[in-house]
């Protein structure tokens, strides 16, 4: 993919569109098929590091960008490159970085999702501490590897999205109904687990599976899907 995306094209593009906003994707089709969408972000996170463009968010997964008036003429201008260029090194990098609104937004999105994580440590080790004969039931083992989890996939998650770019979401209806679907699917698994494995009562064990599955379609016929502005891909 091509990266040699300079900030004066990305500002030229926006102002030669008479649109007041523009998503993502929108300055990505304006300016050349073969930039990627991760080189199109970075170029804008950089501008918007030194005022050059505001977004304004309207969800936790529409951010629109529009070119901030009158504060700042750069790359336009060279006086506003030259005040760029020395203002730079003033300022703390970390504390810069965790105050970047696409920063923050990662932090945020990703310390919620680390709730069902948290859950999968503690039920998924305290089921195969309690069946494991390697494992003794300890500290360590019932709190400690459940962090620890939790904190190497939060982590990881986090480090992919920085790094990438990629907002880690499904994109189209069509996903969501594989993700649903693989949940069930899953969700069977342990519920097979738990029969013939730990000798769990097997007709509660499986009236409890369908229960939760039967209210999860219902939920997501009546509520996620309706909710949801995913496009449908043909």
């Amino acid at each position: 993919m091509n990266t040699k995306l300079t900030h004066r094209h990305v500002i030229e593009t926006m102002q030669q569109t008479d649109r007041p906003f523009f998503s993502l994707q929108q300055i990505q089709q304006r300016i050349k098929p073969d930039v990627s969408k991760v080189t199109v972000r970075n170029r804008l996170n950089e501008l918007e590091e030194h005022g050059i463009i505001a977004t304004e968010m309207f969800s936790d997964s529409l951010t629109l960008y529009y070119i901030h008036y009158p504060e700042s003429k750069w790359p336009l201008s060279p006086e506003g490159k030259r005040a760029l260029g020395e203002s730079a090194g003033t300022e703390n990098p970390l504390r810069a970085f965790l105050q970047h609104p696409r920063v923050r937004l990662i932090l945020r999105e990703e310390l919620l999702r680390s709730i069902a994580w948290a859950a999968l440590g503690l039920v998924g080790w305290a089921i195969l501490v309690s069946s494991s004969r390697q494992l003794p039931a300890t500290v360590g083992t019932v709190g400690g590897l459940p962090i620890l989890t939790w904190a190497s996939l939060t982590g990881g998650v986090i480090g992919i999205r920085l790094t990438t770019g990629s907002d880690l979401q499904v994109q189209s209806k069509e996903g969501l109904h594989i993700l649903s679907l693989g949940g069930v699917v899953v969700g069977g698994f342990w519920a097979v687990f738990l029969i013939f494995v730990l000798d769990w009562p097997s007709l509660l064990t499986s009236g409890l599976y369908l229960f939760v599955t039967f209210t999860y379609v219902v939920f997501y016929k009546r509520v996620i899907l309706p909710r949801s502005d995913l496009p449908v891909k043909i």
